[in-house]
């Protein structure tokens, strides 16, 4: 038996559509929503390419019991209907059974809001997405931190929204893992981090959320080996921003900026804080501006990541630390580990002494997100 609870630090939930009625009526028929095209369900969303929900292969039994409650669901690949995204009771109930005691939980807003081209339509999308789980979780402190959709295309109402939502509660703040047009380094941001410093609310950066718009009609992933090339590929994306904060000085004017990379895994966080460390030494005579701390100083100091199986992570954790360390079991999505995490989390952890364990399982997301368990 444990002697701590543990905390999923990247968990989601699938908003039912019917929410999207809370738009100004101007917006509506732009959200997101489910189409039928040559017989198949499509989720449309605008600045994306059509997203298939049926998967191109045969299901295995075990993949039933993660995802579907309801009859006819079966040949769905996704998992946009599994009753415990909005059922706290059933929520609840499926993370006792995976042995979760608390979680950060990232809307789906999160892939759905950033694309667009429209900074007023994001935003109006984002408010929508927020008042909707503060409604579900904000009862519920001890066991749910939920992270507000912050769209940045319009940094004034950007800076607007984390101040709304500071207000209600919440106790994460998700912007997008890469804005194409206009990256984090650029001295535009300065207002959004220093006011997201003063509120102390940690900066969520998730994969698969890039702010790049696409005029695509045909459906993504429809080249040979795209979905498995795409899933490494956006996971290696968490470089840009973490290397971006620290070479850029955002982290040095900032230092009560706190930031979690999040899904993204840590096999590949030692190599980069050691390389950004090699260069700035070697490299001194060029960079611009100059570093008070090595880099890797810096992840330490206000850096996160998460993580779920990564034991090549956890073998490097004498290079990056344990403090910015954090699990998640990405209920309810395909790539987690729910309803296995208690094995998983026996495997991954067999060689970590207990100590650094609970740092990691419990202590450090309890310590970012305020969690009392």
């Amino acid at each position: 038996m444990s002697d701590y609870k543990i905390i999923s630090a990247d968990s989601h939930l699938n908003e039912p559509f019917g929410i999207f009625e809370r738009l100004p009526e101007r917006y509506r028929a732009r959200a997101p929503r489910l189409e039928m095209r040559g017989g198949k369900h499509f989720v449309i969303v605008e600045g994306q390419p059509p997203r298939p929900l049926e998967a191109p292969n045969p299901l295995k039994e075990e993949d039933r019991e993660r995802y579907w409650r309801e009859a006819g669901e079966e040949d769905l690949g996704r998992v946009f209907h599994r009753a415990g995204g909005t059922d706290v009771a059933l929520r609840l109930a499926d993370q006792e059974r995976d042995g979760i005691g608390a979680e950060v939980i990232y809307p789906h807003g999160i892939f759905n809001c950033f694309t667009s081209p429209d900074a007023a339509f994001q935003l109006a999308l984002a408010r929508v997405y927020n008042d909707y789980y503060h409604e579900i979780f904000a009862g519920h402190p001890e066991r749910f931190a939920v992270s507000a959709v912050i769209p940045m295309n319009d940094i004034d109402g950007a800076i607007a929204e984390a101040k709304r939502v500071a207000g209600l509660g919440f106790r994460s703040l998700s912007i997008p893992m890469h804005v194409p047009r206009l990256p984090y380094n650029m001295p535009d941001y300065e207002p959004f981090w220093a006011a997201v410093a003063e509120l102390g609310i940690p900066l969520a950066l998730h994969v698969f959320t890039e702010a790049e718009t696409s005029e695509a009609t045909e459906p993504s992933r429809a080249a040979p080996g795209e979905d498995l090339a795409y899933e490494i590929i956006e996971q290696a994306g968490a470089m840009t921003p973490l290397c971006l904060f620290i070479a850029s000085g955002v982290l040095e004017r900032h230092p009560n900026l706190k930031f979690v990379l999040v899904e993204c895994g840590i096999g590949w966080l030692a190599w980069v804080l050691q390389s950004l460390d090699q260069i700035n030494e070697k490299r001194h005579m060029w960079i611009n501006p100059r570093l008070d701390l090595k880099p890797s100083e810096y992840f330490r100091r206000q850096g996160a990541a998460t993580f779920a199986d990564d034991e090549v992570g956890l073998a490097n954790r004498h290079i990056t630390g344990t403090d910015g360390l954090l699990w998640g079991n990405d209920y309810p999505h395909d790539e987690g580990t729910f309803p296995n995490s208690r094995a998983v989390i026996e495997r991954v952890f067999r060689d970590v002494p207990h100590d650094e364990r609970k740092k990691i399982l419990h202590d450090n997301p309890a310590r970012l997100y305020g969690f009392t368990v």
